[in-house]
């Protein structure tokens, strides 16, 4: 990890609240509710909220919908709305309702908003450069390559097994 990457990171990790905010406005969240036709109702756990939280929880250090919650709360803090309880089962149930189709789209929205951004200080020598890991080798099925297998998986200790 960069180190760049790191001190986002931290930062994210050690701020109140619901970072994410910032960097997923809610008129870019109610719009894709919009074009997905998703309905909801105005409460405290609503499909934006509860995204920014559940963002935050996937990237803190501390996973737990209990201090999922507790970021929920200091933003309401921040808002000056009545505080609920710290009870975890309502965020829960509203977590488990966001849809993959709403995470795709912003997903897919956050992509092209960093591309537009993109100056030529960023790009190396000029160009675009894509990484893609997932780089395999593959051998064919024989029956011999079967048996040289089959004999390594027999005298090698289990941890030790090639892996395919």
């Amino acid at each position: 990890m960069t180190l760049r990457v790191q001190i986002l990171k931290d930062k994210f990790n050690s701020s109140l609240g619901l970072p994410f905010k910032e960097l997923l406005p809610t008129s870019v969240i109610e719009q894709a509710l919009l074009e997905l036709k998703t309905r909801y109702y105005r409460r405290l756990f609503d499909p934006i909220v509860t995204l920014w939280a559940f963002l935050s929880q996937v990237l803190d250090t501390d996973k737990t919908c209990h201090n999922a919650v507790s970021k929920i709360i200091a933003h309401l803090v921040e808002e000056d709305v009545e505080i609920p309880s710290n009870d975890t089962s309502a965020y829960c149930q509203a977590r488990s309702r966001l849809s993959e189709k709403l995470l795709e789209k912003l997903f897919n929205y956050s992509a092209q908003n960093l591309d537009e951004k993109m100056t030529e200080e960023h790009l190396w020598c000029g160009r675009n450069v894509k990484v893609i890991d997932g780089s395999t080798v593959s051998m064919p099925d024989t029956v011999e390559n079967q048996e040289i297998k089959l004999n390594e998986s027999v005298t090698r200790p289990v941890g030790l097994q090639n892996r395919t």
